[in-house]
């Protein structure tokens, strides 16, 4: 009798067939239509979700240059709402703060310094807030209690602060706008603003409060005032340092018009010193002296509301936000000073008039103090450095906005000079007699701005390391958040970005950064050394598991591994991350943290003032995707965004917002250690056998395989396709389901 096959149930020789399709589906090398399809899908939605958000900051941008707004700050307001609007949560609970609170008591704020002949306020701001940070995070000596056991008693100190640090505002205004050059930068050369301007006039030009976080974060533009100081360069190319003896003119001389009035571009042939040569070597761009490892964008006490109507858009005053400005506090208290943009009566000294004695439109010079009810803009950058909940509303006298609707101001530091500032430079004609007056009656630089005041916008904070930092950055984003501190949340359930770097030697990863957009955010990381042969950020070892961090505000921060990560020169590794967020209509999803730019082509027709980015994005650097498998690049991911604009380009994507940070490595190994668990011991002595011991791992000569299109290279393609194709089709489901659970956990 012929030997026959014994016949199953016909649903389990169909369950198993479907499983061996499954299976085979899942490894590298064998990719089904449907794979393509849901990743067509997946970038399709991310793209339509952004091109939607793009109209809608462009007709931001165009509304606001049709208002003869300052199109660099066009989106400070915008930006503001969107992080405030997306925040996750409640606040954390502040501790209790005292009635007054001065920076300038503690000794933990620099002197007030000269921001002419430019319009540079914000990179003062910034650096007044930086420095503020360093001096506290350096135990600047002075005692806090009496601000909470006597608050009455204090009165603050505006006059007689430290120089002790002393940061270049110079380098930070001059290379906001400058791109990145080959010998800073490597592939990411031409990244960066620049002015469409190029006039005398022109050299250092405004930008918003971010650009600061762009160049600190990037570890550049923090050069000692010493090395790159506030001054032109002379024809031999020194800095310029005049002699008030010998009648020199001061580096801040502007020479007005007829009228009086301060003209756009100087007036050729004459002393005016905007016509010399303020650059700056772009290799003291690298100069720091200082380690930002965190910025905090803080929440607005000013509530706001945007709406985008047949391309123009409207913003509304939706009243106070009491958290806000209790988080601006817990900021001066635990960071140091808070820099904010703001509409000021003038942008800089000699843009309007000021008054000595009664009140401009919105400021008392009676009281040096100012209450804006009526602009939601900003002109001006400056630097919150305490407060005072009893600063009474009834000082804020004869403007156009009348009182605040409560009590309590802010201390704040300007940049228009002080009586001293003139005094110890020999100009004591050129005083500005600005600001709170002190004891004896010199005008300090200081003034009082409302809690009410509806045009603060922006409040940033930075976190410092006093002990340096790590000894290798990794980085592609020099661009950052340069043009606006916003992202959009794409759809997706599991929306990753990661970026690919290159070890420069046998090094130890400690560490990575990551961005986040609104107030209590998580950051999720993975790191992962990548095979010879990979194509996406996920083909290799799960070096560094998942590790999540979360964060009360929105900003720049740095993650410290658990556990480093060991590298050798010349391996590839992956920082993959995961910032989830909600869709407008409520779906899941997350951000890319892309950066991006405006075109340039549009910018120019909006407006000639505008600054103008480039964003770079090398092949194999930057990947993210919507479901957590299907990877794609910047330039596809622009291209569908183009297309979903209708085949018009508005913005233009460069690399993930993602920095690692390693040390050399004191024991240097060719094989990374790598310890897995082994049959423990009842005891777990690593030192006994079968306790955890260590495996070791060739990462530099890593078996080539087959890659699959989601980048999930964790299993040997070749051996698994070998045991289905020789074992029977049972014990082949069987793989595939074991395989399946695998890639799963």
């Amino acid at each position: 009798m012929a030997a026959t096959k014994p016949k199953g149930p016909a649903f389990l020789r169909v369950a198993l067939s479907l499983l061996l399709a499954w299976s085979l589906a899942s490894f590298p090398g064998v990719t089904p239509a449907w794979a393509d399809e849901r990743e067509a899908a997946g970038l399709a939605a991310a793209a339509q979700t952004a091109a939607a958000a793009n109209e809608d900051a462009v007709a931001v941008l165009r509304t606001a240059a049709a208002a003869g707004e300052d199109p660099n700050l066009a989106l400070v307001r915008y930006a503001q709402q969107l992080s405030d609007d997306n925040a996750v949560g409640a606040p954390l609970a502040n501790a209790m703060m005292p009635t007054r609170y001065y920076l300038t008591n503690l000794g933990q704020v620099t002197s007030v310094k000269f921001q002419n002949p430019w319009g540079s306020c914000w990179a003062f701001a910034a650096i007044a807030a930086l420095e503020s940070s360093v001096l506290k995070a350096q135990g600047a000596p002075a005692d806090d209690g009496v601000f909470w056991s006597d608050p009455g008693s204090v009165e603050p100190q505006i006059t007689g602060l430290t120089n002790a640090v002393d940061y270049s505002e110079h380098a930070l205004a001059w290379f906001a706008h400058e791109r990145q050059t080959e010998a800073l930068a490597g592939a990411q050369a031409g990244e960066g603003m620049i002015r469409q301007k190029t006039t005398l006039g022109t050299q250092m030009a405004g930008a918003a409060p971010w650009n600061a976080e762009t160049e600190f974060t990037s570890g550049l533009s923090m050069a000692a005032e010493g090395d790159v100081p506030y001054t032109y360069l002379t024809a031999s190319g020194e800095p310029y340092v005049p002699d008030a003896q010998k009648g020199d003119l001061p580096w801040w001389n502007m020479v007005p018009n007829p009228d009086g009035s301060t003209p756009e571009e100087p007036i050729a042939g004459s002393a005016d010193a905007r016509l010399q040569d303020w650059s700056v070597d772009a290799s003291l761009r690298a100069l720091a002296e200082v380690e930002v490892t965190g910025s905090m964008a803080l929440p607005s006490p000013v509530k706001t509301s945007t709406t985008v109507e047949d391309g123009v858009s409207k913003t509304e005053y939706l009243g106070y936000d009491e958290a806000a400005t209790e988080a601006i506090k817990q900021a001066l208290v635990d960071v140091g000073g808070v820099s904010i943009a703001f509409m000021a009566d003038q942008s800089k000294p000699g843009s309007g008039s000021i008054v000595q004695g009664g009140s401009g439109e919105h400021f008392s010079y009676d009281n040096w103090c100012q209450y804006n009810g009526v602009d939601l803009g900003s002109d001006h950058g400056v630097t919150i450095v305490g407060w005072d909940d009893d600063y009474p509303a009834a000082n804020f006298t004869g403007t156009a906005s009348g009182q605040p609707e409560g009590d309590g101001a802010w201390l704040v530091k300007n940049s228009w000079g002080s009586d001293a500032f003139f005094d110890a430079l020999g100009y004591p004609d050129d005083k500005k007699n600005w600001g709170l007056e002190d004891a004896d009656g010199n005008h300090s630089g200081f003034f009082w701005l409302s809690y009410y005041d509806h045009s603060i916008s922006s409040p940033y904070a930075y976190e410092v390391s006093p002990n340096g930092g790590y000894q290798h950055r990794y980085q592609h984003d020099y661009l950052g958040i340069a043009v606006s501190p916003t992202q959009t949340v794409a759809p997706g359930d599991d929306v990753r970005f990661a970026n690919v770097f290159t070890a420069q030697g046998d090094e130890l990863l400690r560490a990575v950064s990551a961005r986040t957009f609104s107030p209590g955010e998580t950051a999720e990381v993975w790191v992962y050394v990548l095979n010879a042969d990979a194509q996406h950020p996920t083909d290799g070892t799960l070096a560094a598991p998942a590790q999540s961090a979360a964060f009360e505000h929105a900003g720049y921060h740095e993650i410290v591994l658990d556990r480093p990560v060991q590298l050798a020169a010349g391996q590839r590794f992956a920082v993959v991350e995961r910032v989830r967020g909600v869709t407008s209509d409520g779906s899941p999803g997350g951000y890319l943290n892309l950066e991006y730019c405006f075109d340039a082509s549009l910018v120019t027709q909006i407006s000639s003032a505008a600054m103008i980015g480039q964003a770079v994005a090398n092949d194999g650097e930057t990947f993210a995707t919507t479901d957590g498998k299907e990877w794609f690049t910047p330039a596809e991911y622009e291209d569908a965004v183009t297309e979903a604009q209708g085949g018009t380009a508005l913005m233009h994507y460069g690399n993930a917002m993602i920095k690692a940070f390693a040390d050399d490595d004191p024991n240097p190994a060719p094989k990374p250690v790598d310890p897995v668990p082994v049959d423990p011991s009842p005891g777990g002595d690593p030192q006994q056998p079968g306790a955890l011991e260590p495996e070791r791992v060739d990462f530099g000569h890593a078996e080539a395989k087959p890659l699959s299109k989601t980048g999930d290279a964790a299993t040997p393609a070749a051996s698994a396709a070998a045991t289905l194709a020789l074992g029977t089709l049972a014990s082949a489901a069987v793989a595939a389901f074991a395989l399946r659970r695998r890639r799963k956990g």
